[in-house]
This record gives structure tokens, sequence and C-alpha cells, in this order.
């Protein structure tokens, strides 16, 4: 088991076998290896936890070919990870650091084509912390959406979760909506 919860509060699981704590990158590869070569459960907990995170721009594209998203009502993708603001209820800054890491708009487009080549949702979801976490990544990145929406005949609606300091931009939530972002939260 990895993620947040995990990542944030690694007691809360005593009954998992294996945690992965932190993001993609080194744990990751290990993980992978045990799992790999090992059939049986391990006799007590094994603990993983990232020193190195692996840069977005590093990250495949995932195996859609693998299944049908015409069975799926919503998929996901990541742009970004971290957050520069140190919101009091949100712990996100301190699991995956300030400075949000981002992947490459071509990146985010080539795995937009992989999805719909797969099927289509319907929907995909940013699963970013804070999609607009850093705004000028974002307004270099909306034009390709709104680009490949156009390009495709908007084929899915997007969703993100993003701070409420995007109403502060009007120019930001015009290419949203030209981007079909249906949903924020």
């Amino acid at each position: 088991v990895g993620g947040p919860s995990v990542s944030g509060c690694p007691d809360y699981y005593p009954e998992v076998d294996i945690l992965h704590i932190g993001e993609l990158g080194d744990a990751t590869d290990r993980v992978t290896a045990y799992i790999d070569q090992q059939n049986q459960r391990p006799p007590e907990q094994i603990r993983w936890e990232t020193q190195a995170r692996l840069p977005l721009t590093e990250f495949p594209i995932p195996a859609y070919h693998l299944i049908n998203l015409d069975h799926y009502f919503i998929a996901n993708i990541q742009f970004s990870s971290g957050c520069p603001y140190r919101c009091e209820f949100c712990d996100i800054p301190e699991l995956y650091g300030r400075n949000p890491r981002m992947k490459t708009p071509e990146q985010v487009i080539a795995e937009l084509d992989a999805m719909l080549r797969s099927g289509n949702p319907g929907a995909v979801y940013f699963v970013d912390d804070n999609f607009v976490g850093n705004r000028k990544a974002v307004m270099d990145l909306l034009p390709h959406l709104i680009e490949w929406q156009k390009r495709h005949g908007y084929p899915v609606q997007f969703a993100c979760e993003a701070t409420l300091n995007l109403a502060q931009s009007p120019q930001l939530l015009e290419m949203m909506r030209e981007a079909y972002f249906c949903t924020v939260f």
C-alpha cells in the first residue's frame, strides 16, 4: 500500500505487508523487485521509503493499452506534484514538497492520446493536489489541452483540485473553461 495517507501515517497500517512511503522513486524499484521475487507474505511488515524522488519528466506513459477505458467513467492523469502553499489543514507540502514539479505539456498530451486509443471514459481527473500550484506551468499547459480537445471533438470533461486563488485570474478561468474543465474542487 502507498499514497498520501500511508506516507503521512504509516503506523495506521499495521496489518499491511508492504508499505511504500513517499512518491515514485528509488523505493518503487525495491517494492517492485521484491514482489517480483517473492510469492509469500513477509514474516513482518516491510517499509520502503523514497529517498530520491523520480522527476515527473521521467514518468512513463501508463500502460493504458492493457485496459479498455470504455468500461470506466473517469480516468486519471497527473501533471504536477507538490504545492507552494502552507494551508494549515494540508500535509501535501510536507509529503511532496513546496516546489511543484511538473510533466511537460507534451507528456500530458501523449498520455491523453494513449488514453483515447484505449477507449473514452468521458472524463479525465487531474490528480494533482493543487492543479494551479504553479500558475505559469498551468498557463503553458492549457493551450495544449484546448488544442487537444478541439482536435478530438471535446471527447472528455476535465476535473481537478485547485486552491481558491484561481478565481483571481479571469484568464486562467477562461482557459480552463475553453479546455472543458467542468469540475474544480
